[in-house]
């Protein structure tokens, strides 16, 4: 029978990592006593990590070193790190001790180092350990014996004096090295090269005696230092218990539209606007936001193409109100210019905006600058159904636009696929063509768990925004894109000169 009785009867405490997102990853932050390596080539973040760390537990009450073998200096180390946020001066010396190991380990190898380094940890009362320049520690090392025998006394030492401990070292080709088998765990630090720029992604390639994240995940470093975005679909992984409320409706505010919604949107539901440029996809979001503010309901206008005074004078232009209710607090109109941007980055953005103003209708204006940026494009059906999920477990409506790649024509081209079968209802805006004029066409492609009307209708924008008409009759224009008289079999008249006959039939609030 085994014996149990030394095992310790709850798990072990987290310690925080100081690193915004790497917590999330494993699910609350290191083990406490833990020792791990973080491996990484050059410039891609280790240093700030493991000072990030360092300047964590001492802000918790903790005291920390850091050592140093053949790194840069203490001086220029600190220089650098003083125009980061978690940076304190005041700290340095006092909780938190720079020490380097350079000297005992040439003049002692690696007995000197491991003698100093618990000597500095008990003296110290260190909770928390990095050693920066394992590599450096290998090289010097008599044999891979003793490498592996100097990481085994460090890991039983440090877990004994509760001090968890980060290895720093040099990207490592072969995964089955043993002194990744040794440790708690590894991080993986990398930055690929995608056309001119750079992407930074972290992997927890092991964690032992608890879950993680697994997977590559997009890191920045930023003022705030080592930040890392858990991927969308990784974190959102679950299914929401709330569905769509099937009778409650979210109108427009454009009464024919809203006849063909049969009243209007499903609450909670997704619904893709799809059309050409210039068709009049943001204008159609204002009226869903408008309206939504006259009956005190929040919205989010998320764009990346157009300002927020420039939407405010578009609306002005047509009628809406939108003006007096964004000076309300009813409506919230963010911009970002899509550039350099990380889709996760702005998922969580957008989700920290959603909670903070207890948004009820998002406008997403432009569905390409959430993926564009991702380093791997099959990511896109996986990252867009995690995201309109945890929208809808938000209690969100969400209306997102996508433009086709072409104005006008019998094809409609998407620069991004399989987005239909995710998205719960599609709006297609688009043109079509008679004698050198162009008109706008307006239909239903698909309410999912709703009755529609399917009927194409012509749209016009107003003085007092956009006006629905009646049915398009004519079904070669709607399927070619492009309208030509209709031809009869019974021979007419000449018309008069100038009187038209012809295809489009004045209609009251007809284009």
């Amino acid at each position: 029978m085994t014996d149990t009785s030394d095992l310790p009867a709850e798990p072990s405490p987290r310690v925080p990592t100081g690193v915004p997102g790497l917590d999330t990853l494993l699910r609350g932050g290191w083990l406490r006593g833990g020792t791990y390596i973080i491996t990484g080539v050059p410039g891609t973040g280790k240093t700030i990590l493991g000072n990030q760390f360092c300047f964590a537990t001492v802000a918790q009450g903790g005291k920390a070193i850091y050592l140093t073998v053949l790194a840069e200096s203490h001086a220029r180390m600190v220089l650098h790190l003083q125009g980061m946020s978690f940076f304190r001066k005041e700290e340095v010396g006092r909780t938190l001790l720079y020490e380097s190991g350079y000297s005992p380990l040439k003049s002692e190898g690696l007995t000197g180092l491991s003698r100093l380094i618990f000597r500095a940890v008990r003296e110290h009362g260190a909770t928390a350990l990095v050693v920066d320049g394992l590599s450096a520690v290998e090289e010097s090392a008599e044999s891979r014996l003793a490498f592996r025998e100097f990481l085994h006394g460090l890991c039983v030492h440090n877990a004994l004096a509760g001090c968890t401990t980060l290895l720093l070292t040099g990207k490592r080709d072969d995964p089955a090295d043993p002194q990744f088998a040794m440790v708690d765990g590894v991080v993986l630090l990398a930055m690929e090269t995608l056309g001119v720029k750079s992407v930074r992604s972290l992997e927890v390639a092991k964690f032992r005696g608890g879950s993680q994240l697994v997977g590559r995940h997009s890191f920045a470093i930023t003022d705030d230092g080592v930040v890392v975005y858990p991927r969308t679909e990784a974190l959102y992984s679950e299914a929401t218990e709330r569905v769509p409320e099937l009778k409650q409706r979210l109108a427009f505010g454009i009464p024919r539209l809203d006849e063909m919604l049969y009243g209007g949107l499903v609450r909670y539901s997704s619904t893709l606007v799809f059309g050409s440029p210039g068709s009049g996809k943001t204008l159609l979001c204002l009226h869903f936001l408008a309206e939504g503010a006259r009956r005190g309901e929040p919205g989010l206008y998320f764009s990346f193409v157009e300002t927020a005074q420039r939407l405010l004078n578009k609306a002005d232009l047509v009628g809406l109100d939108l003006r007096k209710y964004a000076n309300a607090g009813l409506v919230k109109l963010e911009s970002r210019l899509a550039v350099e941007s990380l889709p996760d980055a702005l998922v969580q953005e957008l989700f920290g905006l959603v909670k903070k103003l207890g948004i009820q209708r998002l406008v997403l204006d432009g569905l390409e600058p959430f993926i564009q940026e991702s380093t791997d494009p099959h990511r896109t059906p996986r990252f867009l159904t995690a995201m309109t999920n945890a929208l809808r477990a938000l209690g969100v409506t969400t209306l997102a636009t996508q433009q086709t790649n072409t104005l006008f024509g019998p094809e409609l081209n998407a620069p991004l696929e399989r987005v239909e079968a995710i998205i719960d209802n599609i709006l297609l805006l688009r043109f079509v063509e008679l004698r050198s004029q162009l008109y706008r066409m307006l239909s239903v492609l698909k309410m999912r768990e709703s009755d529609n009307d399917p009927a194409l209708r012509l749209f016009s924008i107003t003085a007092e925004g956009i006006d629905v008409a009646e049915t398009f009759e004519s079904a070669e224009a709607i399927l070619t894109g492009q309208a030509r008289p209709l031809v009869s079999s019974v021979k007419k008249k000449a018309d008069k000169p100038g009187k038209r006959r012809g295809l489009l039939r004045r209609r009251r609030g007809g284009a």
